[in-house]
Formats: C-alpha cells, structure tokens, sequence
C-alpha cells in the first residue's frame, strides 16, 4: 500500500472527509458533482504540490473558508519488514492567515514544516481523467502538459528548469515587443537569449529520453510515438531572431514542441491524429497512459506508484475497459465512477477491492 489514510478540509466541497484506504483498490462511487474528483485532486495533490486543474491553487479553497487542509498518511512498508510511514499535510491560503501574508501553499511532514521539494515525492501519482481523452486530436499544449507533468513529478531538475525557462520566455517576449517598438536596444536580448538556450536544451533532453522509453512498453495494438522538437539552440536563436523581433515574441523552443503518435495497420503507417478512428485515438491515449506507467514503475517500481482513475470507465469501450482496468493487479488504485453496474466489472480485474459511496 502507498496511501493509508486521506483526510480533508475545506476542500472544495469537502468541509470535512476522512478515508481510510485498506484494500488494493478503492473504489469510489458517487452522482456527479459530489467530491469524487476532489479526492483524486488531493491525492494528487499530496505526490506533486500541485493541482491538475486548479488555474492558481487557492481555487481549491471552499467559498466560505480561508484555508483547506490536506493530510496522507504514506506508508513505505516492504515485504518482511517493519512499516515506515510519513504523515504529509499541506495548507492551502489565500495568500493571508490570521491578518498575516503566507505563502499559498504550507507543507509539513510529520508535523515539521517542510519546503516542498522535501514534502512532495514520496510517492507518485498516474491520473487518468475523462479530459485525457483529447489527448491525441487536442493541440499540442495538451501533449506538452502530459510531457511537462510527469517529468516535474519525478525530476526536481526539469521542475525547476521548467519554471525558469517560462519565466525567461515571458521576459523575453516582453523584450521583443519593446525591442519592435525601439524601445529597448538589440543587445538587450543577449542575457536572455543564453538563458532561454541553456534552459531549453535540458527540457528537451529530458523530453526525448522520455519518449525514447515507450518503445519497449507492451500493448496489444501497434502504436509508436515521435518527438517532434522545436529545437533550440544558440545558432538557431540567432537563425530566427529578426523574425522573433517582428513578430514580438519566441518563435522556436520546447513551448512549440509536440509529440505525433502512429499506428501500423495492414503494413500502413498512419497518424493517428488525422487518420485514427475515434476508438483509436482513445487506444491510443490509454497507450501513453500504459508508458507513463511503465517509465514510473522504471524509476520508482510498482509499490510506490498509486493509480488515479477519475470515472473513465464511461468513455471507454469494452476493450479499453478491459485494457485499463488490467492495471489494476500490480498498483495501488483509486476508481471513481457514477455507475454502480461498474463496480463488478473493476472487482473482476482486482485482486482486493473495497466500496466507498459518497
């Protein structure tokens, strides 16, 4: 087990929630609207500091309350030893507590007070959402997120890369519209230019060896992936730079990077984005969830990996169900859905199984 208990409060429409999670898998069953996501959110929550659809984190607050409470209890037992467990707690503010300015986000383990980078990653997170279905027809930022979420969670240095080559990329493009407008000389960009390189040769280093591992993950139908880089370098800088300055803002980086993914049928080559039927490209998300998995389980192995499956099932047709449920077996889970008719079907593909209802 990774996550023994789960408390809550505050949090969205959760004032106050407890859960004990004593089976393999926990299955949480619900009418829309009730608090099932918010519960993947937290969980979520506890293994990266961040929320995956919160815009800025104080949205996770309750209306009428000026904080919410996330606590886990993280268990890192192994076969024939003795458990260790960490309680993990983060505080969501509005920026105030008590008449004084804090940081929105508050994290403490074991009841110290921790910075983040030592709060987070005890354990890792897959979540699998409804949304993650227009992965392959949606537009490439959507891919970029499902690149840039999974290495944030598992590398501290593409995190913190990551963050300084967005903010070098929003003062950039600031410079190039007053560099457009002589209101800034040429020169100005230098510092920045560098910057931008240097950052950006390391995000998309990270990126392909990340794609380069999906070429061993087994699945029943034949898809393959490319990297599609906007590379950036110092020459390349210097190739676009008038253009850039024309245009008034960065033409080339891993903010215009993309990731193609083909299916081989009949001996054809095709992309799945524009030839794929809509039961393919659906395979074909369930496809990168199964390499995200398997790049998580390289790193981390299957103990410390939980796997958030947020009411999927629905989208899904029978074969995928039965692909993403196969899962099940060899992680810790957490299923939400709507429909009490699916509460058979996920105990069939887990080994220990319990039902909550909210």
């Amino acid at each position: 087990m990774v996550i023994t208990g789960l408390a809550l409060q505050n949090l969205r429409s959760h004032i106050s929630f407890t859960l004990k999670f004593t089976s393999k898998t926990t299955i949480i069953v619900g009418d829309n609207a009730i608090g099932k996501t918010s519960i993947i959110e937290a969980l979520s929550l506890l293994s990266t500091g961040n929320s995956f659809r919160a815009g800025r984190v104080e949205e996770m607050i309750n209306f009428e309350a000026d904080l919410a409470r996330v606590k886990g209890i993280i268990n890192y037992e192994s076969e024939g030893s003795l458990a260790e467990k960490d309680e993990i707690e983060i505080i969501i503010t509005r920026s105030e507590v008590n008449g004084k300015k804090t940081q929105y986000r508050l994290f403490s383990v074991n009841g110290v007070k921790r910075r983040k980078k030592d709060a987070i990653r005890k354990f890792y997170t897959v979540v699998f959402r409804p949304e993650d279905m227009r992965l392959i027809e949606g537009s490439p930022s959507r891919r970029r997120i499902f690149l840039d979420t999974l290495l944030s969670m598992i590398h501290p240095e593409y995190e913190v890369t990551f963050k300084s080559y967005e903010q070098t990329l929003r003062r950039r493009n600031k410079l190039l519209l007053q560099v457009r407008e002589r209101e800034q000389p040429k020169t100005s960009l230098q510092y920045w230019n560098i910057n931008l390189s240097r950052y950006g040769e390391i995000l998309q280093k990270y990126r392909k060896d990340f794609v380069a591992s999906f070429t061993g993950v087994e699945f029943p139908v034949n898809f393959e992936i490319e990297y599609d880089p906007s590379i950036i370098s110092d020459k390349k800088i210097n190739q676009y730079l008038d253009r850039e300055i024309a245009a008034g803002h960065t033409l080339v980086g891993p903010h215009k990077d993309d990731i193609i993914v083909f299916l081989t049928q009949k001996g054809r080559r095709l992309r799945l984005d524009t030839f794929g039927s809509r039961g393919q490209q659906r395979l074909g998300v369930l496809w990168l969830k199964f390499c995200e998995i398997e790049y998580l389980a390289t790193i981390a192995g299957n103990k410390k990996t939980l796997l958030l499956l947020d009411d999927i099932l629905s989208e899904l047709d029978d074969e995928s169900k039965v692909l993403a449920l196969s899962v099940l077996k060899n992680y810790q889970s957490v299923v939400t859905t709507t429909d009490e008719s699916l509460i058979t079907e996920i105990q069939k593909h887990s080994e220990d199984s319990i039902v909550v209802r909210l």
